[in-house]
């Protein structure tokens, strides 16, 4: 196979791998696996947003440096396309077999809008009960889950900067836990606002960070824990800001 279409398997694979919450090792590992099926020698450095391949073989070296912009979390994904390098490494497979499998990968159908405004609510339920809850709490969580799946359905369809969705997130939750209250005065708003904002707690890219710093990718592991603390920060600050807003109104 010709070297330069060795090198777009290997970036397209390693930049999806990233885009779907990947650890960076193993995106080095995967870039480094598939060059190595077809005899190339390769050097890969990964970072959060971006990647650098460098092979040599019979044609010289190549050299390739892709951005990647925007990134979630996908774990179906990151199963096939683990599949499709263990693959590669034991079969070597031709340019086009690879491409439509990658192509294949990038295009399965996710979650249904239904289902992720489900899981939301029911994470938000099951939570607050993990918390010391009463029913009722968790069933006002339940309500404030539905209202967090659909904001997040929003704003995945637009462009608009990354944590502001995070920041609405805890803004709403914040002003709605605290009006349901009004409701039923017996209930703990503070263990509605706690279960309902777990949904957008950055647990993967916190987890990652720590296994990339254990694995020494030290700039990649500050990175990811650096990116997630600053998501926890924005939705204390939405929750912060909406309970405060509604204070300075009046009592409540």
């Amino acid at each position: 196979m010709e070297q330069g279409k060795i090198l777009d398997i290997a970036i397209k694979t390693g930049s999806a791998l990233l885009r779907y919450g990947a650890e960076t090792y193993r995106v080095e590992d995967t870039i480094t696996r598939i060059c190595g099926s077809y005899g190339l020698t390769c050097e890969a450095f990964v970072l959060p947003t971006g990647i650098i391949v460098s092979l040599e073989g019979e044609n010289g070296i190549s050299s390739i440096c892709k951005r990647i912009s925007s990134r979630t979390v996908d774990l179906a994904r990151i199963s096939y396309l683990n599949n499709l390098s263990r693959k590669i490494a034991m079969e070597a497979p031709e340019y086009d077999e690879v491409m439509e499998e990658l192509n294949r990968i990038n295009e399965l159908n996710r979650y249904s809008k239904p289902a992720i405004i489900a899981c939301s609510a029911f994470t938000a339920f099951i939570y607050v009960t993990l918390f010391g809850g009463n029913l009722v709490e968790a069933l006002f969580a339940f309500l404030i889950g539905i209202i967090l799946g659909i904001l997040r359905l929003i704003f995945s369809k637009s462009s608009s900067f990354p944590f502001i969705e995070y920041f609405a997130g805890g803004f709403v939750a914040g002003i709605l836990s605290w009006l349901l209250t009004l409701a039923a005065p017996q209930v703990n708003p503070y263990i509605i606002i706690t279960g309902a904002v777990v949904n957008m707690l950055p647990g993967v890219a916190l987890t990652n960070g720590i296994r990339d710093l254990l694995y020494g990718d030290i700039v990649s592991g500050l990175a990811r824990i650096g990116e997630a603390l600053m998501v926890v920060a924005v939705v204390a600050a939405g929750t912060g800001i909406g309970l405060t807003l509604l204070f300075i109104g009046g009592p409540v």
